[in-house]
């Protein structure tokens, strides 16, 4: 790879575009937004093409009237980085940058970019003067500076505000911002707004007559099958800084959106839609971290804690959204949402409030996968030096190929901290980024062979599926079955004892009472 080139995740390489490239993309720009209008199409830009902007993009370049017609043309775009660029040329050949178990991705990308022709990726910056309407759905993290010490986390909202900064450089003051991502509560308030304010008037916009229209409304993306629909066919909250702003968002949402099965929730401001967002998801970080105490306890008293749950569950309506223990929690919203709202309680909203129970359930879940290999070094009475283990799984979810803060890379550092050598194997990922010193087998066969450890650390169904005899044969020897989430049923944990294979499993202290047939 060198120093002019994007590499993407299946190894091609793609030519960064250089200075005298700029004005024939303006010009490009111009043509097509020019034909779009003359169509009767709105033009919107969405602003980040990852794992939500992209499919966020597609998704509105789908919509159409009630007359079958498309209703927006949409410009997506991506800074020019060695890391990301490769997206623009990948998206404008129809195929989606994003990898997911959901049929409904290709087919969307291929309609709107080949057959429609209403989806487009540009990287430069002229393409905001051309929108109506711009999506904000850039990346804002949480920085977590030690592992376990969830309170130390912050949010620097450097990148982001320089987002918007280039939004306020170029659009016409008339123009909608939806801010999709997820934001601490009070930045459209405290920082959106304000940012394109100091924008418009440098050029000499008056704020007075045309303040900027914001507005804020949060996807609930859950990768995997219904990737396309958790967008589209889901309940939407949204709110605006203005009545204006507010309105502008609603109808742009109903264009897009299924709001006739999924109405949408109106806001008193946009620091009420951040705050649902992060405490949705501090709620269920917080339901999951409860469960590894509870997993403790099965596993002294006997007891499979799964079948606690799903008898628990049948309550339908006040129990049935129960979560279970499993190595940890991952991705890209329960690890830090918590963090900005307690950061944005201090330094947003000016707040005495500390949010301690939902730091905690933080801390409790990124330790979360220590606890597996507590089970595993008792299993070995504490000798893991030159053990191999067979590590099944390194995305955060089950059938996602996302590794984004998976508990999976905890769980390797352990290991090998502890002299053990892991291989790696995962049917839906490619390269683990996160964790590069880490490679990723494509052949579950070759990953098995040797191990005298196999963790079933993510459920992908390849794994569930799989034969106890198979994973023994492969191994060549009996190996120490471990069971992070409830993957292996009874019959299967008896299969691997009948095998004499040990087992151990998170939250199943049943195991030991077991006997093979």
């Amino acid at each position: 790879m060198t120093a002019d080139t994007s590499l993407s995740p299946d190894g091609t390489e793609y030519r960064l575009p250089g200075p005298d490239e700029s004005a024939n993309e303006k010009q490009a720009l111009d043509a097509i937004t020019l034909q779009q209008r003359n169509l009767g199409r709105g033009i919107v830009v969405v602003q980040g093409m990852g794992f939500v902007g992209a499919v966020m993009a597609a998704i509105v370049a789908d919509a159409e009237s009630r007359r079958g017609e498309p209703i927006y043309f949409v410009h997506g775009h991506q800074r020019p980085s060695r890391r990301s660029f490769w997206k623009i040329p990948v998206i404008n050949s129809g195929k989606p940058p994003v990898n997911a178990d959901d049929p409904e991705i290709p087919e969307i990308f291929s309609r709107c970019v080949v057959d429609k022709k209403t989806l487009r990726s540009t990287w430069h910056d002229h393409v905001y003067e051309l929108a109506d309407i711009v999506v904000v759905d850039i990346q804002l993290d949480a920085t977590k500076p030690t592992l376990g010490k969830a309170a130390e986390g912050y949010c620097d909202l450097t990148a982001f505000r320089d987002g918007i900064r280039t939004i306020g450089r170029h659009i016409k003051p008339d123009t909608l911002v939806l801010v999709e991502t997820t934001v601490p509560p009070g930045t459209c308030e405290k920082i959106v707004k304000p940012t394109l304010v100091e924008e418009f008037q440098k050029r000499r916009i008056d704020t007075s007559q045309n303040p900027p229209r914001v507005a804020h409304s949060y996807e609930r993306v859950m990768p995997g099958k219904q990737y396309v629909s958790s967008i589209r066919n889901f309940w939407r909250t949204y709110g605006g800084v203005d009545d204006v702003s507010a309105n502008l968002a609603r109808e742009f949402l109903c264009n897009v959106l299924d709001v006739a099965h999924f109405p949408l929730y109106l806001m008193a401001s946009t620091t009420a839609s951040e705050m649902a967002k992060v405490l949705e998801n501090t709620y269920r970080a917080a339901n999951i971290a409860l469960m590894l105490e509870w997993a403790l306890l099965a596993e002294k008293a006997g007891v499979n804690l799964f079948d606690v749950i799903r008898s628990i569950r049948v309550r339908k309506g006040t129990h049935d959204n129960m979560c279970r223990p499993s190595l940890g929690v991952g991705g890209y919203c329960l690890t830090k949402d918590p963090i900005l709202a307690n950061w944005a309680a201090t330094h947003l909203l000016q707040t005495d409030v500390k949010l301690e129970y939902a730091v905690r359930s933080v801390d409790s879940n990124d330790l979360m996968p220590l606890h597996t290999f507590d089970i595993i070094h008792q299993a070995l009475d504490g000798e893991l030096t030159g053990k191999m283990v067979a590590l099944l799984g390194a995305s955060y979810l089950q059938d996602v190929g996302d590794t984004r803060h998976s508990p999976s890379a905890t769980l390797w550092k352990s290991l090998v901290e502890a002299g053990a050598v892991v291989t790696v194997h995962d049917p839906l990922v490619k390269t683990w980024p996160e964790l590069k010193e880490a490679s990723v087998h494509k052949d579950l066969t070759q990953c098995l062979k040797g191990a005298d450890i196999v963790v079933f650390a993510v459920g992908h169904r390849d794994y569930l599926a799989l034969d106890p005899a198979y994973v023994v044969r492969a191994t060549g020897k009996t190996p120490l079955i471990v069971d992070c989430s409830d993957f292996l049923t009874d019959q299967k944990i008896r299969e691997y004892l009948r095998l004499r294979c040990s087992v151990r499993g998170l939250g199943k202290g049943h195991i030991r009472s077991l006997n093979f047939p």
